[in-house]
């Protein structure tokens, strides 16, 4: 036992026979690191500054949108990031803006690290969501923006959502007593919005015409 590293209180409660000092083997492996310490000790000095710590979570899959000095490495951070969260099976990295591939919003990804399944489930306000996440417009950030809106209809009240997608703002608001009439242009959304309402036993909620139509 080096005991030139030992601070002044030590030395005297050893001296006094108040502590013992033994040696003592500690063998910290893998599992021991968060991300963010094993991201540090193997990207290059040159790449520490930014380190990719942010994702999007959607039910099983995280959303990476890597920046370009970070592309190099994307297998290693996303395998990385799948072993330190034990809730994500699917790693995604986006390959175009949001909107670019068509009208709907949807977006063209690469997966990084896991299987290509995009099916999620997602619960928000107390109600359950399925889709596919490749198919679909689904926002994580607005989670805030949707309970904020939602907060502000009373039940008995009629609103109009003419572009209701999956349904974040249209079926927390039916579930509390709000008449709603939604729809959207992107069919895979509307088959979503009426699969859910059916899940979450929406009673108020009224899907308009059908896919594709326009309000």
């Amino acid at each position: 036992v080096d005991e030139s590293s030992w601070s002044p209180q030590l030395k005297e409660l050893k001296d006094a026979n108040e502590v013992a000092v033994v040696r003592y083997e500690l063998e910290l492996n893998y599992d021991y690191w968060n991300y963010h310490d094993i991201m540090t000790a193997i990207l290059p000095d040159s790449e520490q500054s930014e380190i990719p710590v942010g994702f999007s979570a959607v039910g099983h899959v995280a959303h990476l949108n890597l920046r370009s000095q970070y592309l190099p490495y994307k297998h290693l951070i996303a395998s990385v990031l799948l072993d330190k969260n034990p809730t994500i099976r699917t790693v995604i990295n986006k390959i175009d803006d949001v909107g670019e591939e068509n009208e709907f919003r949807t977006f063209k990804y690469e997966v990084l690290a896991g299987p290509d399944d995009m099916k999620v489930e997602v619960r928000e306000q107390e109600c359950l969501f399925r889709f596919d996440y490749s198919k679909v417009y689904w926002n994580t950030r607005l989670s805030t923006e949707h309970h904020r809106l939602v907060s502000k209809f009373k039940p008995g009240e009629a609103v109009c959502d003419v572009m209701a997608g999956v349904g974040p703002f249209a079926l927390p608001a039916a579930k509390k007593g709000v008449w709603v009439w939604a729809n959207d242009l992107n069919p895979d959304s509307y088959t979503s919005l009426v699969d859910n309402a059916k899940r979450n036993k929406v009673l108020s909620l009224f899907p308009i015409s059908g896919p594709g139509s326009k309000v």
